[in-house]
């Protein structure tokens, strides 16, 4: 039997809240039922992965830190539709973020880091999005920073 799908991805936090808020009100996932683990977390749903956040202590290292950033796994890349809307949100929270364009896979992308540093890439499909997209290049304040 092989392997046949991502079933969920966990982040260690030490701001359980502000990630919350993060990943549904920018990223548009939702909270999810979850089971009582003594310890501080949120389970959201986005399709049919879920993204699993704890924090307290059992977030912390042997050292009793909560680390930052993707360690060895160096980004979360999501398929995603409403380049313009996603811009928006993200540039209207003063988030730093970069696009890109892969024209011959005619793919639009957005990259941000979310509160826990975990760099988190959109694609967008072109041929998916909205009539009257602007997309890369349009209206707005680029903010790359260290994305």
């Amino acid at each position: 039997m092989a392997v046949i799908d991502i079933d969920h991805i966990a982040i260690r936090t030490a701001d359980v809240d502000a990630t919350v808020a993060f990943w549904n009100d920018v990223l548009g996932t939702t909270t999810a039922p979850r089971p009582d683990f003594g310890f501080p977390g949120a389970w959201l749903k986005m399709g049919q992965t879920m993204i699993h956040l704890y924090g307290g202590d059992a977030a912390k290292n042997a050292d009793g830190i909560v680390e930052r950033g993707g360690a060895a796994v160096d980004h979360i890349a999501l398929a995603a539709q409403g380049f313009d809307d996603m811009r928006n949100r993200i540039d209207g929270r003063g988030l730093d973020w970069r696009e890109q364009v892969i024209e011959s896979l005619a793919l639009w992308q957005i990259f941000v880091r979310d509160p826990n540093g975990v760099l988190v890439e959109m694609n967008f499909k072109t041929a998916g999005e909205p009539a009257g997209t602007q997309g890369p290049g349009g209206n707005r304040t680029y903010k790359p920073g260290n994305i």
